[in-house]
């Protein structure tokens, strides 16, 4: 929402309510195409859960099946991709946007890689082999302060009256400060556990244990109230006519160089052109 409060409006907004209307169902499909780099890291997370179900049913994966594993994971997921880009056909411009791919070989290598490592990771065994692991789904939400918060941890690890949680990290990290706020969201809802979060960076994992205190809890709170507030004051700039003349734009070019649905937007060829447009029809 912060790099650009148009595409938040379009997808939670439109597409999430309008799913019945042609345009509100091309806009959930668009955003829900994602690039061959993206599928890569979720396949990796697919991969992990599956492995962990089978650890802990006695089956210990091979190197090479962990290949095998990770490369049907990620396939799948192009598949699934490319199936929506062909029900787009009927669409001139988003056909000429959208391009459908196939498995890269770098991408195989790069995600079997991650899962290799990290099932190896002694600190990730050691949890492996002396508790129990159970996945917690990513839709599963939060309620906090009559809020509904998503932002799952991985696992939710336990042995006796022993408790935290696993959050695989697969985009790494920038600063201490990030994995610690990370840390406080996963932990709402719960009463202190550790959480535990490994995070890929220069080409290993790094292992992360946060005990969340008092102040970081309510630190957070007052953060997920404060970005709702503002969610909400932008959907309602759209009104009941779904009119989005006073919706900002992106922060900048850049941003709508990624994103899925500018073949819709009119700042898809000229930003600050369009944002000069914007702010006549406000005046």
């Amino acid at each position: 929402m912060q790099r650009c409060p148009r595409a938040f409006v379009l997808r939670y907004g439109i597409a999430a309510y309008a799913a019945s209307h042609p345009t509100g169902q091309l806009l959930k499909d668009s955003f829900a195409i994602q690039t061959p780099w993206i599928l890569m890291q979720m396949s990796i997370r697919d991969t992990i859960r599956d492995y962990v179900e089978d650890y802990q049913m006695g089956m210990k994966w091979s190197r090479n099946l962990v290949q095998l594993k990770f490369n049907q994971a990620f396939r799948y997921r192009i598949e699934d991709r490319n199936s929506i880009i062909v029900q787009l056909k009927e669409w001139k411009e988003p056909d000429s946007i959208f391009r459908r791919v196939k498995p890269e070989k770098h991408l195989e290598e790069i995600g079997a890689e991650r899962c290799a490592k990290l099932i190896g990771n002694e600190s990730f065994k050691h949890i492996l082999d002396t508790m129990d692991l159970k996945s917690i789904p990513a839709t599963r939400s939060k309620l906090v302060d009559g809020i509904k918060v998503y932002n799952s941890s991985d696992f939710c690890a336990k042995k006796g009256a022993d408790s935290f949680l696993i959050r695989i990290n697969l985009f790494g990290y920038s600063s201490d400060d990030e994995i610690n706020q990370n840390a406080a969201l996963f932990s709402l809802g719960t009463e202190n556990q550790t959480i535990m979060q490994y995070s890929w960076k220069n080409g290993k994992w790094f292992i992360h244990k946060t005990n969340v205190s008092t102040k970081e809890n309510k630190s957070i709170r007052r953060l997920i109230l404060l970005d709702s507030q503002e969610m909400e004051r932008i959907l309602k700039l759209v009104g009941s006519k779904n009119n989005l003349e006073q919706v900002p734009f992106a922060d900048s070019s850049r941003t709508c160089m990624h994103c899925s649905i500018r073949f819709l937007c009119p700042a898809k060829n000229r930003l600050e052109e369009a944002k000069g447009e914007q702010m006549a029809l406000m005046c």
